[in-house]
This record gives structure tokens, C-alpha cells and sequence, in this order.
């Protein structure tokens, strides 16, 4: 999973200290989301490989959200992966 580094005109002009990745412990049944990165550790990372427990033809819903010296932003749109 990707995501592009927010643009500063996104975020208040700051400096992101930390994004954080989640996905839905249910598989995409409208499960809770848990992080996976940037939450409670910061992390400036934009790239993760999961590469265990996924499996062929299951969907799996994932967000984002930045950091920056105002606190968190608000969460981007649910992006839907269907497991090749």
C-alpha cells in the first residue's frame, strides 16, 4: 500500500510530523479499523508491505490521516483493495 505525501497547501502550511495507516480488522465488513503504522509511534513512512494473512480474493479497506502541529487531520476516503 501507497500513499503520496500531503501537499502543505493540505495541511494548514505545517509540517507533517506523522502520518498514520489503518485498515479494517474485518476484511472490508465494516470492521474496526486498527493502525498499522503512525499510531501511538510516529512515522513519516508512505509505503507499507503486508505480506502475511492476506488472502486471494478478500477485500481489505484502508485509510490515512497526517499530523502536524495542529493535531490530526481529518482521515482520507476509504480506498477498497480486492487481494489479487
Amino acid at each position: 500500500m501507497n500513499f503520496a505525501k500531503m501537499a502543505d497547501s493540505l495541511n494548514s502550511g505545517s509540517q507533517i510530523l506523522s502520518y498514520s495507516l489503518e485498515w479494517d480488522g474485518a476484511k472490508g465488513r465494516g470492521g474496526i479499523f486498527v493502525p498499522l503504522i503512525g499510531f501511538p509511534k510516529d512515522s513519516l513512512a508512505q509505503q507499507l508491505t503486508i505480506n502475511t494473512g492476506i488472502r486471494q480474493g478478500e477485500l481489505y479497506r484502508f485509510r490515512y490521516r497526517a499530523r502536524n502541529i495542529y493535531g490530526w487531520g481529518p482521515y482520507s476516503d476509504v480506498a477498497t483493495v480486492l487481494a489479487a
